[in-house]
């Protein structure tokens, strides 16, 4: 990969919102970028080719994270110390990251919808306003009780909803507390099968009887969305949810050095495989951010700065939380989310959107939506 900067008079008119910056391409297209073809259609066709090339690059892990390959579920060492474990080996990766984010790069990658651009009008671009998803991942029964009585309330207060994925079959679930939930008006999805992150690499059989057995709880709450645990997933765990789900967010757009270094899709808007639709997890997540060292003031600067840019870009702002208190379900965090939320809510720029109303959206044909009273 070959890394190029952009900007200067000779920049096409569509791009000029990636003015600045810089972006990773293979070194064999890096003449795509820069000459102008005698056969704009040519050019055009083989950027094109380009960026779903640079999507799917690293959007798929090869082989199982050490997570995965645990004898038995990395669950069962005591929650503070295996977040104690994580911060130390954050702090020695966050002096690391040329290692671990070649490509994509971090903490925002958008190569892929730069590439598309510069093919010629994007059908995957977003319109304005654009479109804000809040999303936790639910990882035990305190980070259910964390989301009623914490998470809920700050975001209701701003007008937004959010959409929570549910851990179907590792502990004792509280139907109650879930229903509360979807009866506020906010959206429930599932969260792999026990979170052990051995499903993408089990038997085929194996790996279609879990996500089988998470779907009978997901339906219960309408669900149409998953994630995978630890975002670990493969091709052939698409392949197997697109018989059960309408979407996937698994994939994110700069994953940093979790699960495993130099894994992402480099764009932040949505896209089909096959026939599910993907929505890039666009911002970084909390419990990278927390174990590479950055305070919650700092994790507020950088995602309204990538919001920001997201926004410019034509794509999705997606975040991902935990509600657990060694993640987000502290008050310094609690304060950076709500700070966070609190400025998407007053500029118009950007609009709340639960998943399922965009992914309907996107089935609908529509890229473009209005801004609510």
């Amino acid at each position: 990969m070959v890394a190029l900067t952009l900007g200067g008079p000779s920049v096409p008119e569509r791009i000029r919102w990636a003015d600045g910056l810089t972006i990773k391409v293979p070194a064999d297209i890096k003449h795509l970028v820069a000459q102008r073809s005698t056969e704009p259609a040519i050019q055009a066709a083989a950027l094109q080719t380009a960026a779903r090339d640079l999507r799917m690059r690293r959007a798929f892990l090869s082989a199982a994270p050490a997570v995965a390959r645990l004898p038995i579920s990395y669950r069962v060492v005591w929650a503070p110390l295996r977040r104690g474990i994580a911060r130390v080996m954050g702090r020695v990766q966050r002096w690391r990251q040329n290692a671990w984010a070649q490509f994509p790069g971090w903490p925002i990658d958008l190569s892929a919808d730069v590439i598309a651009d510069l093919a010629g009008p994007d059908p995957a671009r977003v319109s304005s306003p654009t479109p804000v998803l809040l999303t936790h991942d639910i990882d035990s029964p305190e980070g259910l009780r964390n989301l009623v009585d914490m998470f809920l309330p700050i975001e209701e207060a701003v007008g937004a909803r959010s959409a929570s994925y549910i851990v179907p079959h590792a502990w004792p679930l509280e139907m109650e507390l879930i229903s509360e939930v979807v009866a506020r008006g906010h959206e429930i999805g599932v969260h792999g099968y026990d979170h052990s992150a051995r499903t993408p690499f089990a038997s085929p059989d194996e790996r279609r009887a879990r996500l089988a057995a998470g779907h009978d709880l997901g339906r219960q709450f309408g669900a149409v969305g998953y994630r995978a645990p630890s975002l670990v997933r493969t091709q052939a765990l698409l392949d197997d949810l697109a018989l059960l789900y309408r979407y996937d967010s698994s994939i994110p757009t700069s994953g940093g050095p979790f699960p495993t270094a130099n894994n992402g899709c480099a764009t932040a808007r949505p896209w089909l495989i096959g026939n599910l639709w993907e929505i890039p997890l666009s911002l970084p997540r909390d419990g990278s951010l927390r174990f590479l060292g950055y305070s919650p003031s700092q994790i507020t600067r950088m995602w309204l700065e990538i919001a920001t840019l997201i926004a410019r870009s034509g794509g999705v702002v997606n975040l991902l939380t935990h509600c657990e208190r060694g993640f987000s379900g502290n008050r310094a965090m609690l304060e950076a989310y709500r700070q966070f939320i609190g400025e998407m809510a007053t500029d118009s720029r950007f609009e709340f959107m639960l998943p399922r109303v965009l992914v309907q959206a996107l089935d609908e044909g529509s890229r473009q939506w209005s801004r609510k009273p």
